[in-house]
């Protein structure tokens, strides 16, 4: 059964072990997959309290020492760039899950807390026998070869700021409400990037706040506003967003955990194309506006029209860079460009 809910589709009745991704690919656009991980052990123990997802996930912590953030109460969960954006307002520091959730505890009855976020940590090497037993079934030809990565996400209240993804991804949520706002790739330039480096936790995030916009200072965040698609989720909720679909996540509970899946659908030898897009700021964006307006040209001719075309009127033998791209000729291409590179 499918409906609509703030513009994102909604499936119901999907189960872990039978996802429709044909029909979920088709969408191009999130799809909440309602009640997807109800039936999750960690799920049901959130239902008691969020003491026992504690409990469960420190038994089964393989002592790991992973990277938390630390917010002073003054950042009111929102992890993101200082004044200048040199830096970040938080710190983060090396420990372990029974540190982190030992102070999550001592706060609960705390209104003004620390705001702790433990991101993006390997699911499996983690917490190992809860990853077998807190999973999906990726049946699909897309994950022949680009299995899925199991991440989850665990701490206190918290917001991260609007950022992509390259990866196509489903979120989990295990325990506590969590809100989604999306926006389709072409909103980036109504967003307000904030600077390529320093980037909170690897991505290039979003300057504005989203829950007290700036129209004054971000005008065109009216119109991002305007086109965003938003998904709430409640615990044994799913969603599907495809790659390089902005998202700004907010966890509203005094603990919140979600699991997330990843996977690229690019062969791993196409490599970044994040590399292109520097190397491009620096050899292109800076030319006399007439030059890039030609290398606009060429750009789009080579990068974005139908590889097909371009080679068409030249022989085989003379296809070389124009080729069909695998694994051999993405070598020769990189060794190639080291050469230049290193000139």
């Amino acid at each position: 059964m499918i409906k609509k809910q703030n513009k994102v589709t909604v499936m119901e009745g999907i189960r872990p072990d039978c996802i429709p991704f044909d029909e979920l690919f088709a969408q191009e656009q999130p799809v909440i997959l309602k009640g997807l991980v109800k039936d999750w052990p960690l799920v049901k123990a959130g239902q008691q309290s969020s003491n026992n997802v504690m409990e469960q996930l420190e038994l089964n912590y393989s002592q790991r020492p992973m990277l938390v953030y630390k917010g002073s109460p003054e950042i009111k969960a929102r992890f993101g760039y200082d004044k200048f954006c040199t830096g970040f307002n938080y710190s983060s520091e090396r420990t372990t899950i029974p540190e982190v959730f030992n102070t999550i505890r001592s706060q609960l009855d705390q209104e003004q807390h620390e705001y702790l976020y433990i991101n993006s940590l390997r699911f499996d090497e983690g917490f190992p026998p809860l990853y077998a037993s807190n999973s999906l079934a990726f049946k699909h030809p897309e994950f022949e070869h680009n299995q899925p990565i199991a991440k989850i996400w665990l701490g206190t209240e918290s917001v991260a700021a609007a950022h992509f993804d390259q990866p196509k991804n489903i979120a989990c949520c295990v325990l506590g409400k969590r809100r989604f706002t999306l926006f389709a790739p072409d909103q980036v330039d109504n967003l307000y990037p904030g600077p390529l480096t320093p980037t909170p936790g690897g991505q290039v995030v979003t300057l504005a706040d989203l829950s007290k916009p700036d129209f004054t200072r971000f005008p065109r965040l009216k119109t991002a506003l305007e086109n965003a698609y938003i998904a709430d989720l409640e615990p044994g909720d799913g969603l599907y967003y495809p790659s390089m679909w902005w998202h700004e996540v907010e966890a509203f509970d005094r603990f919140n955990a979600m699991v997330n899946f990843w996977w690229m659908t690019a062969a791993p030898y196409l490599g970044n194309p994040m590399d292109v897009l520097m190397h491009a700021m620096m050899s292109v964006r800076d030319r006399p506006a007439k030059e890039r307006e030609a290398w606009r040209a060429l750009f789009d001719y080579y990068i974005f029209s139908d590889p097909d075309q371009v080679r068409a009127h030249l022989p085989a033998e003379s296809h070389g860079a124009l080729a069909t791209m695998d694994d051999n000729l993405s070598r020769r291409l990189r060794a190639m460009l080291r050469n230049n590179l290193n000139r």
